[in-house]
């Protein structure tokens, strides 16, 4: 189970909580990542990630440990480096429901773009939005249930 929260502070500088239960095992992680425009069409990325020492275990299961999360964390950052690289900007995107508030975000991000006699209320006003992943978790579930009872049933067909 992953709870995460992610708070902006700017257009450029991003803390995300995240709090992992694995089998009950629960580890603190915060991810902090930077991206500051270096030009039009460009920025400079940088990112870290700092996981909270477990109670009661030997430094080597703690290093262990400490290298697998920065390791996993670092690979799943830079696959969503991969889709920024691979991004355009699409005006008037169709959305669905589950994209998000994507118009409510780019007004927010257009404050730090614009000279700030121009800036507007609603480029500034709170705004939260919150995400029910619950359908989702279900799809999920019900699909990895699927793929082992596959690879059960293929598994039986290789002995025969």
């Amino acid at each position: 189970m992953l709870r995460s929260e992610a708070t902006y502070y700017g257009p450029s500088y991003m803390i995300n909580w995240l709090e992992v239960d694995y089998k009950g095992f629960v580890t603190e992680v915060i991810l902090i990542n930077c991206h500051i425009p270096t030009g039009p069409e460009s920025f400079r990325l940088q990112y870290g990630i700092s996981v909270r020492k477990p109670e009661g275990l030997d430094e080597k299961s703690v290093d262990y440990i400490a290298e697998a999360y920065t390791k996993s964390f670092g690979d799943g950052f830079l696959q969503d480096v991969a889709i920024w690289e691979n991004k355009v900007a699409v005006q008037n995107p169709l959305l669905c429901e589950e994209d998000g508030p994507v118009y409510q975000l780019r007004r927010w991000y257009e404050q730090f773009y614009t000279d700030i006699a121009d800036v507007k209320p609603e480029m500034t006003d709170r705004f939260e939005f919150e995400v029910d992943t619950t359908k989702a978790n279900e799809y999920w579930h019900a699909e990895v249930a699927e793929n082992l009872a596959k690879m059960a049933a293929d598994g039986e067909h290789a002995h025969h």
